[in-house]
């Protein structure tokens, strides 16, 4: 597993990271006892276009106020995937709220629904997701941030950069894969994440070292072209969901689980940051 920070001077710093390692069995269960003291509400709202929009918020064991996290699935890896779903319940068992949800084209048709060619139906989806923390006063208003894995990061990017009140945006699994069609290598990170290495505001952009969806060494450019202290790099073991492959299905389980509790931990102390 690689760390990728910027250096105070410009030039990158690879190192890595210091945890405390705690038996994947063990933290589970810690997350198991928090999770009962939780709440969540669902909510599905009807948007005005007729489509559906099914929001799961989830507070911690409290009146808060708490920092909140809106959580924008892939394109068919919906809220109810480990990815987002563990990740959920390790923010909430480390204080932060976290509003997640499925894209109104996804829950219409789950097998061939598509996003809108200007991402404008997706934007609304997750604005209005944000409306919902905005508008309760059980979050810090000052403490929201924003996340999205695969397609989801690109949305979730967007209104990033819409919203000067939000706090950060983690970009899980980011579609940065290199178009080598012509006769240059043309990145996807800037396309996809424009102006990401002059963004003021902390960014996390966290990918599995055997993903096709997003080159390890197309990243590591892109932050070699930056001086930027508010960027951060995080490369996992794992492919775009993040498993780990072994020829033991037990192995390649108990990696997987492993890596949801480390990939949990990332985020958590960048949200903390």
């Amino acid at each position: 597993m690689l760390y990728l920070v910027p250096h105070s001077h410009g030039t990158k710093r690879y190192a890595m990271p210091s945890y405390c390692y705690v038996s994947p069995t063990h933290k589970q269960e810690q997350i198991s006892s928090l999770f009962k003291r939780m709440h969540s509400i669902t909510e599905n709202i009807i948007r005005p276009d007729g489509r559906m929009l099914e929001i799961i918020a989830e507070f911690p064991a409290g009146t808060g106020p708490f920092p909140a996290l809106m959580l924008a699935p892939g394109l068919r890896y919906d809220m109810h995937r480990p990815v987002i779903a563990q990740t959920a319940n390790y923010l909430l068992a480390g204080g932060f709220a976290v509003f997640r949800f499925n894209w109104s084209f996804y829950t219409a048709d789950t097998e061939h629904g598509q996003p809108s060619e200007d991402l404008n139906t997706e934007l609304q989806d997750l604005r209005m997701v944000l409306n919902l923390a905005k508008n309760d006063k059980r979050i810090q208003q000052q403490q929201i941030s924003v996340a999205g894995k695969s397609f989801g990061s690109i949305v979730a990017w967007r209104v990033f950069r819409e919203e000067a009140g939000l706090k950060s945006c983690a970009l899980l699994t980011p579609l940065c894969v290199a178009d080598k069609s012509g006769n240059h290598v043309l990145s996807l990170v800037e396309k996809n994440y424009p102006d990401a290495a002059s963004e003021n505001r902390p960014v996390l952009m966290l990918a599995g070292n055997a993903d096709p969806y997003c080159e390890l060494t197309t990243l590591h450019q892109f932050v070699a072209s930056t001086s930027s202290t508010n960027l951060h790099i995080v490369a996992m073991e794992g492919n775009h969901s993040l498993e780990i492959q072994d020829a033991d299905a037990t192995v390649a389980a108990s990696k997987f689980a492993h890596n949801l509790l480390l990939l949990g931990d990332h985020i958590l102390h960048f949200l903390q940051e």
